[in-house]
This record gives C-alpha cells, sequence and structure tokens, in this order.
C-alpha cells in the first residue's frame, strides 16, 4: 500500500525507513546530549519536529516522549512529564497540586505560602538508582508555555536532573528561556534534493505500478514545490496523485510558481508565512514578526497578491482571512483537526 499521509513518524523500523535523514541535526542533538547539554529545536509548522523528536528517541531509547498540547497550565504540565517519568497514567498524591496552599502564622496572622509546583516532579526525578539525568523530549508546547516554564521558572527547571529537548516554532527565545538552552538547532524546509528522497521512500511502500506513477508526479511537481515542508509537500503530491486531471494540476502548480518567483521579497515573505501557516489575519502578531512590516504595508501586500491570484481572502466575523494559492487545489493548506489516514490509490481506471 502507498504511504502517503502526513501522520507524524514514529520509532519503528517502517516509519524510519520513511525519515528523510537529517543526518547533522541529529548527530548535533546526540553530542549535546552526551554532554548534558539542553536543546531547543525549532522550525515552521509542518517540518517534522515531531517526527524528529522520535528518531532522537529511537537513538535514545531511555529518554522520554512528553505531548503537552492541550495541558492547561504549568501544573498540568509538570504532572504530565512526570506521568512519562514514572511511566504510570495515575499519580499518586497525598493532595491535589495547587500552587498556593500552604499556611504559615506570621504574629498571629496566617498567610497563604506559594508551594514549590516542582516537587513532584523533582521527587520522581530522584529516583534513578544511578543518579544519572533523564532525557525528556518535550512536543506540541506553544511558546508562551516555552517562555513559563524556562524562562519564568528557569531557575527552577536547572535544578531538575533531567536534560531537555523541546521543540518549537519561534526561532528566537525571549530573555530569560534563551539562556536556558545550550544548543539551537534548526529544521529547515527541504529542497529539491530532500523532496525528492522522500517521494523515494514513500514510492518504496507500494507496487512497481504504484511507484512509477508517483515518481512521474514527483518529476512533474517538485521543482514547483521546493523549498517547502514536508507536510506541504506530501499535501500536494497526495492530491495530484489522487486528481482526475493531474496534468491540468500540474501546470496549474507551474504556473503559480512562475509567479511566485517574480515577486519582490516583502511580498515573496508574506506568500511563503501563509503557505508554511496557513490562513491568518493581516495583523496576526506571528505572520508581522516573520516579515518584519507593518501591518497597513502587510494589508497592502496581500492585496496585491490577491490581485495576482496568489492569495484569496474571506470574511469570516469581522475579519479578512486570507489563504495563499486560493486557485489551486494541491496547494490548500489542510484542516489539521481533521484525521489523516493513509491514501488507497486510485483504480487502472481511474486514471
Amino acid at each position: 500500500m502507498l504511504l502517503l499521509s502526513q501522520r507524524a513518524l514514529g520509532t519503528s523500523d517502517i516509519d524510519h525507513a520513511l525519515f528523510v535523514d537529517r543526518s547533522l541535526e541529529l548527530r548535533r542533538v546526540r553530542r549535546a546530549l552526551r554532554l548534558g547539554l539542553n536543546v531547543y529545536v525549532h522550525g515552521p509548522p509542518g517540518i517534522g519536529r515531531t517526527s524528529f523528536l522520535r528518531q532522537v528517541q529511537r537513538y535514545s531509547p531511555e529518554a522520554r516522549y512528553a505531548r503537552l498540547m492541550g495541558f492547561d497550565g504549568l501544573a498540568e504540565r509538570l504532572d504530565e512529564i512526570e506521568r512519562r517519568i514514572i511511566k504510570k497514567s495515575v499519580l499518586s498524591r497525598r493532595v491535589p497540586n495547587p500552587l498556593t496552599s500552604a499556611v504559615e502564622v506570621f504574629g498571629g496572622t496566617k498567610s497563604l505560602v506559594a508551594e514549590d509546583p516542582f516537587r513532584y516532579l523533582r521527587a520522581a526525578a530522584k529516583q534513578q538508582d544511578d543518579q544519572s539525568l533523564y532525557v525528556v523530549l518535550v512536543d506540541d508546547i506553544d511558546q508562551s508555555s516555552v517562555h513559563e516554564l524556562f524562562g519564568r521558572w528557569r531557575d527552577s527547571v536547572w535544578e531538575l536532573p533531567i536534560q531537555w529537548v523541546v521543540a518549537g516554532t519561534s526561532a528566537h527565545l525571549q530573555p530569560p528561556a534563551d539562556s536556558f538552552f545550550d544548543v539551537a538547532v534548526e529544521l529547515t524546509q527541504f529542497d529539491c534534493s530532500s523532496l525528492e528522497k522522500m517521494v523515494q521512500f514513500r514510492a518504496e511502500s507500494g507496487t512497481p505500478e504504484e511507484r512509477r506513477d508517483l515518481q512521474q508526479l514527483a518529476d512533474s511537481a517538485l521543482a514547483s514545490l521546493a523549498p517547502c515542508t514536508p507536510r506541504a509537500a506530501l499535501s500536494v503530491i497526495r492530491d495530484l496523485y489522487l486528481s482526475e486531471d493531474r496534468e491540468r494540476e500540474a501546470n496549474e502548480l507551474q504556473e503559480l510558481s512562475a509567479v511566485r518567483a517574480g515577486l519582490k521579497a516583502t511580498p515573496a515573505k508574506v506568500l511563503d508565512a501563509l503557505v508554511v501557516h496557513g490562513p491568518t489575519h493581516a495583523g496576526d502578531d506571528q505572520l508581522l514578526a516573520e516579515v518584519n512590516v507593518t501591518r497597513s504595508r502587510v494589508v497592502q501586500v496581500l492585496a496585491e497578491l490577491e490581485a495576482k491570484g496568489l492569495v484569496g481572502a474571506e470574511r469570516v466575523g469581522r475579519r479578512k482571512l486570507y489563504s495563499a494559492y486560493p486557485k489551486s487545489a494541491t496547494l490548500r493548506r489542510k484542516d489539521e483537526n481533521l484525521p489523516q489516514t493513509t491514501v488507497e490509490p486510485p483504480s487502472k481506471d481511474s486514471k
């Protein structure tokens, strides 16, 4: 069966065979772990941060993987990390884990004293007999939580017998979180050579006929896609493979790529940001930070891109949401909340 799903790759041999080798980045992380250093891995959405962390875990089986999306507040995130360390789904607690519950008496007056939010995690991390450091791989943590855990609570986290490999989207962390990490590793977008490897690895999962079809599609599309994230490339390749009119879709992709190549620097940055992050509004903080221009300039650029057919606009409430390549179904960003499954290739009669 041809494997074109965009799900994150795990640590299995099958998934490892699909992983496009980021050997330099992996070696850098492994060297840092041997030296007891904390690592920050960053790259845009869809770049493969989860797959990368799982490959780090494959080479370091003792590492604990903690996915922190959906956990609300510091206490919940610390509890989840503790679960991964002790390998139990239920935590033993004398009392709940509030940040403020202890009472001290000063001259007959009762005062609320903040409890140490790290006390349970610290106790769990000290249970190793050999006194070695735990390695925790933190995935799906938003930037505000990164700055809270490794910035506001930096000194407390430093005291834990844990090494951290944390994956985030922002290339620049604000002080004091920036000083917590000794090593930064950037996951860059795939060039044409890396995209060709990705298609080759995926094609190996199919029949000879499916491999041939996929390689032909890749030959017509990859030059128009690069550089891009693995997720974006898989989305386009999958849509082309399922298309009833592959030639038209491929030609449309090449035409849009030619228009994109003629853009000036700022419009190109805005378009690339929309491709990577998906639909957003002109005042989005992340968009403004990435393109490094004012909101009014972004509004002007979006209007220019819309006139060229490279950007579409849809009013949602009081805001306009802009998306990249509205005329091309192959380049529309997928709803990440929808389940993604392995693609069943079309029958011979549907080609």
